[in-house]
């Protein structure tokens, strides 16, 4: 069979391995592979080796990351997650920032009390209130216990906590501690469950320093004159110990002028005689920073001025305010209790002013005042709670200017 060149076309002789006309080649070349490398094969498998352990120490490192973790604090604790950095503060309503480790409170034995316990979340980096969204967000469960839990023991008891916006302050979870005065020693523990694993231990310890009472009365005191019980309480106050308080039952007479209770707790009781009553036509000025001790009950309060004016929590009780500019004045108070009072003709009735714990106002009345109730605006108030009250024939009854927090229970308006 004649062949021809496949690139020039000539004729080509038998058994040709290239064309004669232009040298074209016309045997097939078969590509030869070079050995394979030995030692290219150990470096690929090493690398790869290197990629898996590397794999491994970042999922380890990722595992130790995610790995849940317990926080403890005493008053407070700085707390880190991925979306940021947290305080968390036990305190009171008085601020967000400052921590209250150890509470001291001073009760009469016998006596219960109670308080507020607020525990405030804000970020570190810029000290914002970011409470109510932490609360929502990050916490799968929640605590507030008593350690030891011996209920029967100490008496101290704990409501579930709530989350409660202070004005000026922001957003608390608040929960309230009662005791009595015989109550021992106590930590309260606050224990937060996150939803990415991490528990957060806050503790309070709580110290109760019982008071005994001690009742005087006109046999044991001169107190016929105000310059008298001026003098008697004076002589209580630097004669007394620390662990006595003061009950002082007047006598049905009158004092004029202003009486100043001032760093050391006492108790004044009126007195009635038939028509004759214990009468303050002026003021008591109750000064200082102790716990809600101070008693004044069964006093006839006549103005003008200011009746009664507070910066001390205390508890008011059976009395009654006429013919002030403001009967009943209160400021940078812990706790304020009114009951059972009456309060008329007065331009202003009750004023709450930058009140820092709970304030309740129960069965009293409020009647031909300029305003009944004045919660003033720039103020911070914690909250307030006016339970089976009557408000009538004030030309304002309730003005809230701020427009803080109220409880009205039972409470008649008109």
């Amino acid at each position: 069979m004649e062949h021809s060149c496949p690139l020039c076309g000539k004729p080509l002789p038998d058994g040709a391995s290239f064309c004669p006309y232009c040298a074209h080649g016309l045997n097939r070349r078969q590509q030869l592979e070079p050995p394979r490398c030995v030692g290219g094969i150990l470096r690929r498998a090493a690398k790869a080796l290197g990629l898996l352990v590397l794999a491994a120490a970042v999922l380890l490192g990722l595992a130790q990351m995610r790995k849940p973790k317990t926080y403890t604090g005493q008053g407070s604790l700085t707390y880190t997650d991925q979306d940021g950095t947290y305080e968390l503060v036990l305190g009171d309503s008085g601020s967000r920032q400052d921590p209250t480790a150890v509470y001291t409170v001073h009760t009469p034995l016998e006596e219960e009390h109670g308080r507020f316990i607020h525990l405030f979340i804000n970020e570190k980096a810029t000290g914002s209130d970011v409470t109510e969204l932490f609360i929502q967000n990050k916490i799968l469960a929640h605590r507030v216990e008593v350690v030891p839990d011996e209920p029967t023991d100490h008496g101290v008891t704990l409501e579930e906590p709530s989350l409660v916006n202070i004005i000026n302050l922001g957003c608390s979870f608040q929960s309230n501690v009662r005791w009595t005065g015989s109550s021992p020693d106590v930590t309260i523990r606050w224990t937060l469950h996150m939803k990415n694993g991490d528990t957060l231990c806050l503790e309070q310890q709580q110290i109760v320093e019982p008071l005994a009472l001690r009742r005087y009365t006109a046999e044991d005191l001169p107190m016929e004159t105000l310059g008298q019980l001026r003098q008697s309480i004076n002589r209580l106050s630097n004669e007394l110990p620390p662990d006595v308080m003061a009950e002082i039952c007047l006598p049905p007479v009158e004092y004029v002028g202003t009486l100043n209770l001032s760093g050391y707790p006492i108790r004044l009781y009126g007195s009635r005689n038939g028509d004759q009553c214990t009468t303050i036509r002026g003021g008591i000025r109750v000064k200082g920073q102790g716990d809600d001790a101070n008693r004044i009950a069964d006093i006839e309060f006549c103005g003008p001025g200011v009746g009664l004016e507070v910066t001390a929590p205390v508890k008011v009780s059976g009395c009654s305010f006429q013919g002030y500019e403001t009967a009943v004045a209160t400021k940078n108070c812990k706790r304020v209790e009114l009951y059972d009072c009456l309060l008329t003709d007065n331009t202003v009735g009750l004023s709450l002013a930058a009140q820092m714990g709970e304030n309740r106002v129960e069965q009293c009345r409020f009647a031909g005042n300029g305003t009944g109730i004045l919660l003033p605006s720039g103020n911070s108030v914690a909250q307030v709670e006016i339970i089976n009250c009557v408000l009538e024939q004030n030309g304002v009854n309730l003005d809230n200017q701020g427009g803080f927090p109220l409880s009205l229970t039972d409470t008649a308006v008109t």
